[in-house]
Formats: structure tokens, sequence, C-alpha cells
């Protein structure tokens, strides 16, 4: 669920009330909390990708917890724990520090954060979390050390920007404007690929620039799927699934471009 405990049990009582009143209340969840509130639970495994798509087990969560086969009920069961880690690292004198934040909700509240250091910021939804890290330590940041567009929310300062070079920001926004963006393609490692095969000689005897092996652009990629590799199905009352594109077998590119071989 992602959720702190305390709005996660109201969520928790929230279903079962549905369920009382003679709904049906299927969720996909990994939460433990949930599958122990959960009158019925169905385990898929044993395994991810191609060492999965079995039914594991089923029942309450004790029945799942005496299948040895499933990874959830080893956990479920206590055999099979996240450890907690014995030895922290020490803290040294470099820190940020946001002052006087009082963006949202947050009353003029002074933060210290240690650098070199996994940071946990922690409470209940709606008690200021997103207000101090999201609007106003990454757009101040952005702004002042990415030298970027950044609007942050009100506080008086940021000390300890020195400590730093840059800022690297993950959120749930997509990586790309397109199905077909990957990592390699927002990392633009993919662009040095697309150079090194245009200087290959079975590209240069053909004249196929860089642009040639992008699956973004015609005249390389598999029109069929439009460089996806995959075709999207609509599916009625479902939600749609991929199928691989059966043109260019999943790779992308028409023939004439995987010709051109390293």
């Amino acid at each position: 669920i992602g959720l702190h405990t305390r709005d996660n049990n109201r969520l928790l009582d929230t279903l079962n009330q549905l369920r009382d009143l003679g709904n049906t209340v299927v969720v996909v969840e990994h939460d433990e909390d949930t599958m122990r509130a959960a009158d019925h639970v169905i385990d898929f495994g044993p395994g991810p990708g191609i060492r999965g798509g079995e039914l594991v087990a089923q029942g309450d969560w004790k029945a799942i917890a005496r299948e040895k086969r499933s990874v959830t009920g080893q956990y479920l069961a206590g055999t099979e724990q996240i450890e907690i880690p014995k030895k922290r690292r020490t803290r040294d004198e470099r820190q940020l520090r946001v002052l006087g934040a009082t963006h949202n909700n947050l009353k003029n509240v002074d933060v210290e954060i240690p650098l070199g250091m996994l940071v946990c910021v922690t409470g209940v939804s709606g008690s200021g979390k997103s207000s101090l890290v999201s609007d106003i330590l990454v757009e101040s940041l952005r702004r002042d050390l990415n030298a970027g567009k950044g609007e942050p929310g009100a506080h008086a300062s940021i000390e300890g920007l020195a400590h730093l070079d840059k800022l690297i920001a993950i959120d749930q926004s997509p990586i790309g404007r397109t199905p077909r963006s990957n990592p390699s393609t927002y990392i633009k490692v993919f662009d040095e690929i697309r150079k090194l095969y245009a200087q290959l000689p079975d590209a240069k005897r053909r004249g196929y620039s860089a642009g040639r092996f992008s699956f973004n652009v015609r005249g390389g990629r598999c029109e069929g799927c439009e460089g996806c590799g995959a075709n999207k199905l609509e599916m009625d009352f479902l939600a749609a699934i991929w199928v691989p594109c059966p043109l260019c077998g999943a790779k992308r590119f028409n023939r004439e471009t995987l010709d051109i071989r390293y």
C-alpha cells in the first residue's frame, strides 16, 4: 500500500466495511498487514518472470505461511526476514540545514539532513514530508545547484550546498515521453551506441546515419510496432495488453537495419 501505519489501518478498515456491505473486494498487494487482514490470500510464484506463473498457495495467511515453496509464506512465517543492520554508518560533520520552513503546513521548522547517509523522512499522510523534501529541498537544489528551473516553497534558507555537486531527483514520473523510452535512452548511452553502428563499414556503404538506428523515428525502426517491439491490444472491460510484434519479432527495427552487425 505504501502508506503510514495509521493510514494503512484506516484503509484496511474501509476495505472491510466495503466487504461487510456484501461486496467482493480484490486487491493486488504485497503489504503484510493487508495479507493478514484478508479473508483469503492467493499467492503466485514461486519466483518472478519465467520462474513464476504458478499458483503456489491459497487460503488465509496461515495457510500461505505453511507452504514452503512460497517466498511470501516464508516471510509471513518468520523463517525469512529483512535483517536490521547491526552497524550504522558513522555521521560526520557534513549536513544540509533547511531553516525556517513554513511551506503549506510546516510550522517554521529547522531540519538537519546528514550527508553521505541513507536518510528517511517519515510521518503520517499530510504531515509535511513532501512539503519539505519535494517542494522545498528538491526545488531549491534544482535551482541553486543544477542551475535549472525551480520554485521552492516558503523557507528562510538552506545551508550546506557547498558539500554537494548536483541533485538527482527520482520520483514516480515517467522517464520518457513515449513507451519506447528505456534507461539507455534516458541517460543518453543509446546515442553513443547509434553513433557506433553508424560508423560500421556496412552502415557506411548503405549510407546509414545514426538516426537509422533509432526506434523513435521512421527509417530504421519497424513500422509494424513503430519501434516499440510490441503492439497494444485494447480489451473490452479489461486492461489493455501488449503482444510481441509479429513483423520484427520484438526486435524493434526493420530487417535492413538488423542486417548491420557489430
